[in-house]
């Protein structure tokens, strides 16, 4: 293959995969996704383990690029924006604007992602692999961080707001937008909304009705 990328993702809905699809749609870069089921048959395979040794989606292999392999979603990110944002659009025209970015990027990674994270897998897949029911002080330990880390987007959407943007880190969408919106997509898995954090609310309502955000999800499969 000559040219073109292959994203792997989730056979399924999932927060990370997204985030490279958005990015991808907004560069305008051609991409095949290929969709990839939990366990030794999928992401455990030792095919895709050649790929990404975690075993984890999302990773990419850019055919255009000399079959670079990339994995973790805000590596993808990263190197996407390196790659091929040469206006600086959504990752930044200056090292300031590039450190303001980072800053919310790393903390979506560091923060809403493995909270928001671990709310799902004890509500959802604990009791499946060790037999035994989470018990609510660790839901609601999970539950309290996520609602926190909230707390902080709002605040931060507010100061935004008043300096006439509706995007978390610049005066635009950028990739720590699609970080962030890989997660709020989907939490209503973890039985989270935003009614307390309104502005949070139509922040998520607004990039689900860019037209690049349908196209991608659309491609996804979700």
């Amino acid at each position: 293959m000559t040219g073109g990328i292959d994203l792997y993702a989730h056979d399924g809905v999932g927060p990370n995969p997204p985030k490279v699809a958005l990015l991808l749609e907004e560069l305008g870069l051609s991409y095949t996704v290929n969709p990839l089921p939990f366990g030794p048959e999928g992401v455990k395979s030792p095919k895709y383990l050649a790929i990404c040794p975690n075993g984890r989606v999302p990773a990419l292999i850019d055919h255009g690029n000399g079959d670079c392999i990339v994995w973790e979603s805000g590596a993808c990110l990263y190197y996407l924006a390196e790659m091929y944002d040469k206006s600086g659009k959504y990752f930044g025209r200056n090292v300031n604007e590039k450190t303001e970015v980072m800053v919310w990027l790393t903390h979506q990674l560091s923060g809403v992602g493995p909270a928001q994270g671990n709310l799902n897998w004890f509500m959802h897949f604990h009791e499946q692999t060790s037999g035994e029911k989470p018990s609510d002080v660790i839901l609601d330990r999970y539950r309290n961080e996520t609602f926190r880390l909230y707390d902080v987007l709002e605040q931060r959407l507010e100061k935004q707001e008043q300096k006439g943007s509706e995007f978390i880190a610049l005066d635009r969408y950028t990739i720590a937008d699609m970080a962030f919106y890989g997660w709020l997509h989907i939490a209503f898995f973890a039985k989270l909304d935003f009614s307390k954090h309104p502005r949070l609310g139509k922040y998520v309502e607004r990039i689900a009705n860019m037209p690049n955000t349908k196209a991608a999800y659309a491609k996804l499969g979700q």
